[in-house]
């Protein structure tokens, strides 16, 4: 190649890569200029507002209805009434209305009714058979109280709730101002004033600050008032049409008024108050109001019932502040959310051209490495040109000599063909383990997102699910028997899992025990459930694995496509969702996404993370339920139980927030205080001469399987100097399934040091003869469910009886809990049961309260 080819090369470059930057975007933007004509049914259209033409709130709900429905249905007629309602609130209107559109719509068919506001919905309803073609019907700006009060009994309709909520423009605030104390709240005495400034004020209350009314203030009187605040305070402007003197106001000027007069910033609940001396928050849009309108209106038009389509309540805000009001009041961009919007800012020429100058500087920079590259290619041209030409002397003369070798080459020719195999056979082995799992011999993860696209395009028309399956409790497994014998349970689960899915579906090993299942062209939802079903019901059978026998199950979460997602990372967010739920539910059962489910597992994400600094807070609590004498009815025993108050979300109920801590072995540092709390308590109550008393503490799975638990239980005693007969630990049937041996081998020993055992909620899990029988039980606790049932269910009583029978037999302690009437009381005597607990004589009370019942 010649120097002069090169530099026709270059050239040639340089101006394919003009041609690309100048042209290319010319020719797209002529491409999306065609025009498809819209061949279906002309569609015609009500609109129907209840304030007047020129309200900014009504021209926003509008606009937002209007751009969405031309851009599907760009040949709709679309009709706009105002009904005024605000102005003229009267009766007269009403009639005045019923004759003007009966004139105008009783013999024109209208295909749909978009009512914005209370007044115009509540109109459309009771006269759309007689005047609007008995059309459907969706709502905008309605609140969630109002629903079900103006629509009664009437059916075919759906609709946007109005949602009015400004928490966030009070964190924003806070965050702008942390020394923020007090929200001036400016609204008016009609009746949706008092109702958005209640709810206003009551949201100033719940982010801890003062909220002021203004409403009973003349206008006169807010502006001296607003113009006298300190940096502490903010003033917020909600609805507001009239002072508190009944003189009507114009919305926009007033805003402007207080603006000019505050000495603070002026915070919305509306959009249309930006440039209207508005200073920002996270404002209300009518505009997207009447976007999600539309969008419910377009489904009824392309067929679906109004009434199948459930009412939304999205979130219909924009965080926009106002950069004038920002300089004025020395606010920079840096304290407002990454997310927000500021208008009105000054003209920047990359900010505004951004876009087009990171695209230059890329072209230059490709222009500039491609420069680059081709000046190297050419400098080692030159000299491999030199090499050449000094090395042919060279080759020349030793021409004879390379024909004398010509065996030698061959076998080294040889040599790199087998070079060349080996590191072909190399790369397919790689390629292989970067596709799958070293241990089970499965596809992983990548492998999984890799095969998405594929089966996801693939199963066009045909739903598809996703399974998430975890093994149950195999984090306690994998710490007692040691990682080894946890591989190779892995192992024998997943050739288990392969067995029990021929060939249906592909099966991943997600990572440690999680699995993922695709089932592909799958009929429906039940065929999923009835797969799930062969899953659970193949784990039946115990494992053998180094001696040791060992039962384990499995939670499964499920998710179908294209139901739940059109990618497979929404797929596997939602099985994995509904995985959750399923161990929430008891584990060992599987459960189908719902969209439901996401509040609940985002309530659990918050709960683990404030489970995590609860204690370093100090807001747990342990409360004691006395166990009462069913003969002489005196106390004889307490049972601790862990109460949390957190500071964020105030009383947790343990239902929701001990299997959170079991999840994430928090438990571990929970339980051992807990029993630290209840030693200390009943040390305390031994003192003042109550030594008969004991104390039961609630021990969990993971703790009893922990490593050193035995040991630790009597430190914990001994350093209390405790007689251990006054401890109990009551432990429940679950415990038992996961690993009986070691569990009995360590409960004997602390049967041997003397603490009681209970087993809780006996009769509501495994209960099992054989295991009742093997254990060192001393106290039989029969479970709540079973008590309920006395007062009303004749099986109910005689299983109860026969578990008192039972238990008695065998020598224990019986113990009902839950006892809430005297019936019940009266039955669990009659057949020599030892002791109740339960609200009929105390709930759980803090220690000090004990101590009122003990008098002591």
């Amino acid at each position: 190649m010649t120097l002069k080819n090169i530099k026709k090369i270059i050239l040639a470059g340089f101006a394919v890569v003009i041609f690309i930057l100048f042209f290319g975007s010319t020719f797209v933007e002529a491409v999306n200029k065609e025009v498809i004509e819209d061949a279906r049914p002309k569609k015609n259209i009500l609109i129907l507002h209840s304030y007047n033409e020129g309200l900014a709130w009504t021209s926003d709900q509008n606009t937002g209805i209007i751009e969405t429905i031309d851009k599907e249905y760009p040949n709709a007629s679309t009709y706009v009434e105002y009904m005024d309602w605000k102005n003229y609130p009267t009766s007269s209107i009403l009639s005045f209305l019923t004759d003007n559109f009966e004139f105008k719509y009783k013999h024109k068919h209208l295909d749909l009714i978009i009512t914005t506001d209370d007044a115009a919905f509540k109109f459309a309803l009771l006269n759309r058979k007689q005047l609007f073609s008995d059309a459907p019907i969706v709502f905008s700006g309605v609140n969630q109280e109002n629903i079900s009060e103006i629509a009664g009994s009437y059916k075919n309709y759906t609709g946007v709730i109005e949602k009015i909520d400004p928490t966030e423009t009070f964190r924003i605030a806070l965050r702008i101002n942390p020394r923020l104390k007090k929200v001036y709240v400016v609204f008016d005495n009609s009746e949706s004033g008092l109702s958005t400034g209640n709810l206003v004020m009551d949201k100033v209350k719940e982010m801890n600050l003062e909220p002021i009314p203004m409403n009973r203030m003349s206008f006169q009187e807010v502006l001296q008032q607003v113009s006298k605040l300190d940096n502490t305070s903010i003033v917020f402007f909600a609805t507001y049409y009239s002072d508190g003197n009944g003189k009507m106001l114009e919305f926009n000027l007033a805003a402007r008024e207080i603006s000019k007069y505050t000495s603070v910033p002026l915070y919305h609940q509306y959009d249309f108050g930006l440039n209207k001396g508005a200073f920002g928050g996270e404002l209300l849009s009518g505009r997207l109001c009447g976007n999600y309108a539309a969008e419910l209106a377009i489904r009824i038009l392309k067929g679906e019932a109004a009434s199948d389509i459930k009412i939304i309540s999205p979130k219909a805000t924009r965080v926009v502040f106002d950069y004038e009001q920002m300089k004025r009041f020395e606010v920079p961009a840096w304290k407002l959310p990454k997310s927000a919007e500021i208008i009105n800012k000054p003209f920047s020429f990359f900010e505004t051209y951004k876009r087009l100058v990171l695209v230059v500087i890329g072209a230059f920079a490709v222009l500039t490495l491609f420069l680059i590259i081709l000046l190297v290619h050419i400098r080692k041209i030159k000299i491999i040109r030199k090499q050449l030409y000094q090395s042919n002397e060279e080759l020349t003369q030793t021409y004879e000599e390379l024909v004398a070798s010509d065996e030698e080459l061959k076998h080294q020719l040889d040599e790199i063909r087998f070079i060349q195999k080996s590191l072909t056979q190399s790369e397919e082995k790689y390629t292989y383990l970067a596709l799958h799992d070293i241990l089970t011999g499965l596809p992983n993860r990548r492998s999984l997102l890799e095969d998405s696209d594929r089966l996801l395009e693939g199963n066009s028309g045909k739903k598809l699910a996703l399974l998430f399956i975890d093994m149950d409790n195999f984090k306690y497994i994998n710490d007692t028997m040691g990682h080894e014998f946890g591989d190779e349970l892995i192992n024998k689960a997943s050739q288990r899992l392969k067995t029990a899915l021929k060939d249906f579906g592909i099966l991943y090993r997600l990572s440690g025990d999680e699995f993922i299942l695709l089932i592909h062209d799958i009929e429906n939802k039940f065929k999923a459930e009835e797969f799930m079903c062969q899953i659970l019901e193949s784990f039946k059978d115990e494992f053998e694995i180094r001696n040791s026998v060992l039962h384990i199950t499995f939670s499964i979460g499920a998710a179908l496509y294209p139901d739940h997602g059109n990618r497979i990372e929404d797929l596997i967010k939602c099985a994995d969702i509904a995985m959750y739920k399923a161990k929430e539910q008891g584990k060992n059962r599987y459960v189908l996404y719902d969209k439901d489910m996401d509040k609940a597992f985002s309530e659990r994400m918050i709960i683990e993370k404030l489970l995590h600094t609860a204690m370093e807070k100090g807001e747990f609590e342990v409360h004691y339920q006395p166990q009462f004498d069913i003969q002489t009815q005196k106390v004889t025993g307490l049972e601790a139980l862990l109460r949390w108050k957190s500071s964020e979300l105030g009383n947790v109920s343990p239902v929701k927030f001990i299997p959170v801590a079991e999840d994430t072995h928090l438990i571990i540092p929970l339980g051992e205080w807990v029993l630290n709390q209840a030693c200390i308590f009943i040390k305390e109550l031994h003192d003042k001469g109550l030594k008969d008393l004991t104390v039961s503490v609630n021990i969990s799975t993971i703790q009893i399987l922990q490593s050193g638990f035995t040991q630790k239980i009597i430190d914990i005693i001994d350093s209390y100097k405790l007689n251990p007969e006054c401890i109990e630990l009551e432990i429940t049937e679950t415990i038992l399934i996961e690993s009986f041996t070691t569990v009995l081998k360590k409960l004997n020993k602390l049967k041997g040091m003397g603490i009681r055992i209970a087993l809780d909620d006996f009769g509501k899990g495994y209960s099992s003869l054989n295991y009742l029988k093997q254990l060192p039980i001393s106290t039989l606790k029969i479970d709540k469910s079973f008590i309920d049932s006395v007062s009303t269910d004749e099986e109910g009583r005689t299983i109860t009886r026969h578990i008192i029978t039972l238990g008695r037999s065998l020598g224990m302690t019986i113990i009902a809990e839950g006892v809430e009437y005297t019936e019940q009381l009266e039955y669990l005597k009659k057949y020599n049961c030892d002791r109740i607990q339960g609200y009929l004589f105390s709930k759980p009370l803090p220690g000090e309260e004990v101590k009122k019942l003990l008098n002591v």
